[in-house]
């Protein structure tokens, strides 16, 4: 584990600073947002993460696209499927109920939670917001009145501030509690589709204490060397789940009618449980290496009819 990795664990585990240092940033970034354009914004952020310019008039990579769709494309449906409790009735709708894992309460406030309404494992998330969550394994230990400042810091916060992601500044923040799926260790297969058909399985997971987050095709077969800068790579393949085919279906089902999403799964003895679909993964900002990922990825996501209808609107 880097330093900075373990740096950011021992803030995690520091209430105090982690409400300190969300509020300083959350007021940095709101004040930007007010006063700095999202295109200046984008193009600024992304040189800083990634290392060049972006060529937002004419996007050929999958990081640069990600930034056009942010700026020029809008969807409906978008801010409600990456809303994590919006995004279980979007599947319902769609036709999976058996996929969602049990919604037992959402609150406005944290404020409103009362030990008597959780179960003995559970966890709670930030409906509009990425790694915002707590989970409890044994509920007499759990904390409520501590974690209550952390998740009401995270109420105030719009993640739309951070990334430009205009879906999230649509959202509106509330906390979900669901039951603990209990399963170590447990993975995460996030189905990556372009123009609804999935090209390629981010894989993240856990191994000796040491997260990790590769990359596979379609087909899966491991990517070994491509890194997104998130996490260490394992390096070699895991087991290939035997319900992968059916996950790929649901996967390139849900996200026929967007250019690009990732939509994740738990798998738990042979049990598919839906995770959350997300659209811009991190913001677009990740640092994909080696850079040939970017290029290829790029490929496979076409933007062409939605570039040549802006090009219309704006001449």
């Amino acid at each position: 584990m880097t330093f900075t990795a373990k740096l950011k664990n021992r803030i995690k585990q520091n209430d105090l600073a982690r409400i300190l240092i969300e509020e300083r940033k959350r007021k940095k970034y709101e004040k930007l947002a007010k006063t700095v354009p999202d295109r200046e914004f984008i193009e600024s952020l992304y040189e800083k993460r990634i290392g060049r310019k972006p060529d937002l008039d004419n996007p050929r990579t999958f990081t640069e696209k990600l930034q056009w769709l942010k700026l020029n494309y809008r969807n409906r449906d978008i801010p409600l499927a990456s809303d994590k409790y919006e995004a279980k009735k979007y599947i319902e709708r769609a036709g999976f109920p058996d996929l969602l894992i049990p919604t037992l309460a959402v609150y406005d406030s944290a404020d409103e939670i009362s030990p008597d309404d959780l179960p003995e494992k559970f966890i709670i998330k930030a409906t509009h917001g990425s790694g915002w969550n707590f989970i409890c394994t044994d509920k007499n230990s759990f904390d409520l009145k501590r974690k209550r400042r952390i998740m009401n810091s995270w109420l105030k916060q719009n993640l739309y501030v951070y990334g430009r992601e205009w879906n999230y500044r649509e959202q509106t923040p509330r906390l979900i509690v669901e039951p603990l799926i209990d399963d170590k260790p447990l993975v995460d297969y996030k189905f990556l589709c372009f123009n609804g058909v999935c090209r390629a399985v981010q894989v993240n997971h856990d191994e000796n204490g040491i997260h990790y987050v590769d990359y596979y095709d379609s087909d899966w077969n491991l990517y070994r060397d491509m890194s997104s800068g998130t996490a260490d790579i394992f390096g070699k393949a895991i087991d290939k789940p035997k319900k992968f085919d059916r996950m790929k279906e649901i996967a390139e089902n849900i996200s026929g009618k967007f250019p690009f999403v990732r939509v994740d799964f738990y798998n738990v003895d042979e049990k598919i449980y839906f995770g959350e679909m997300t659209f811009f993964p991190g913001s677009g900002f990740w640092r994909i290496t080696p850079e040939k990922y970017d290029k290829m990825f790029g490929e496979w996501l076409n933007i062409e009819e939605l570039f040549n209808e802006q090009n219309c609107q704006n001449n």
